[in-house]
């Protein structure tokens, strides 16, 4: 299945696979959709695809840390995931009652030589069950340790 990725207009160029016919789609509505699409060429070529509207690598890890939700008295052991510019996904230990839009700071120590600690306040994005993405907060302000961890 070939991956297609979204510009920041969300526009993607598909490409036949058996003709080259190239065609540039709005793929908009497909934004916060995960599904796998199936396009028909007009030679007749039938192919699958899925869209990628990830801006930033997202790095696979295993790494532990702890969460404390902002303004509640909520705090938890967790593991991060995967790891990107734009922000994390992570698992919490134990049930939580972390909601969408909570503004929640991480702490987690990077498997680099130096077991960097990183304290970054982000933004919940979207749950399903202990499984958590979240978005930081201020990217801007990002550890040059993090983005250095991230290039490697």
């Amino acid at each position: 299945m070939k991956k297609v990725y979204v510009n920041d207009t969300n526009h993607a160029t598909i490409i036949c696979p058996k003709c080259g016919l190239k065609k540039d789609l709005d793929v908009t509505n497909f934004k916060n959709t995960q599904k796998k699409l199936k396009a028909k060429c007009r030679c007749g070529e039938v192919f699958r695809l899925t869209l990628e509207f990830r801006k930033h690598f997202r790095k696979k890890v295993r790494l532990n840390g702890g969460y404390d939700v902002q303004g509640r008295n909520e705090k938890g052991e967790i593991i991060i995931e995967d790891i990107s510019a734009g922000g994390v996904r992570f698992a919490s230990l134990k049930p939580h009652y972390i909601s969408r839009s909570d503004t929640v700071e991480l702490i987690f120590t990077l498997d680099n030589t130096m077991k960097t600690e990183i304290h970054k306040l982000v933004k919940i994005k979207w749950i399903i069950d202990r499984t958590v993405g979240a978005q930081y907060m201020d990217p801007k302000s990002l550890e040059t340790d993090l983005i250095f961890y991230l290039q490697t």
